[in-house]
């Protein structure tokens, strides 16, 4: 009720202001004085911070890169696939210089353990005696699907938690 009012009143507006429109425009008036106008703001200026100028070797070959940067050449070769070196072949052109810092993006990675090829214990006793059976379509809020999930999970839990086991052993062994 109240919203077909609004409604109402809204089109009743909008309609009203559209014909005093159309009448002053008719009389020679110029309606946009009536509509305020809008600048658009002024932002604040401001300056970048200046960055150090950081001298890498041209790749002129008369420069030697500092301790830890290592030169690498990029080219292209005679059958079109691009070629990486420290060296630079006789009578190539480098595409590209580029230098590496050795220093970075340095991750230790742990050692493999070795595989061994034990059985995963059942989870429950449940689990054990159940049989292997194809999966069934189940209601996904029946009892049986609720307890094949709760197995399942359980079943990752213990392989997340044989998982870290062995990553912490591997970390207290090194």
């Amino acid at each position: 009720m109240i919203k077909r009012l609004l409604f109402r009143i809204f089109m009743m507006l909008a309609i009203v202001v559209g014909i005093m429109s159309y009448i002053a425009s008719m009389n020679g008036i110029d309606i946009r004085q009536f509509v305020p106008t809008f600048e658009r703001p002024h932002l604040p200026s401001f300056k970048l911070p200046t960055m150090p100028a950081i001298k890498l070797p041209t790749g002129d070959g008369d420069d030697v890169p500092p301790g830890g940067i290592s030169k690498i050449y990029k080219w292209r070769g005679d059958d079109g696939s691009w070629h990486f070196s420290e060296q630079l072949p006789e009578g190539v052109t480098p595409e590209k210089t580029i230098f590496l810092n050795a220093e970075t993006n340095i991750v230790q990675s742990l050692p493999q353990p070795e595989k061994t090829q034990e059985p995963i214990a059942a989870i429950d006793d449940q689990a054990a005696n159940q049989p292997a059976t194809q999966p069934i379509n189940l209601n996904p809020y029946s009892q049986q699907a609720i307890e094949k999930l709760l197995n399942d999970a359980r079943g990752v839990q213990a392989i997340m938690d044989q998982r870290n086991r062995e990553l912490d052993q591997a970390i207290q062994s090194q």
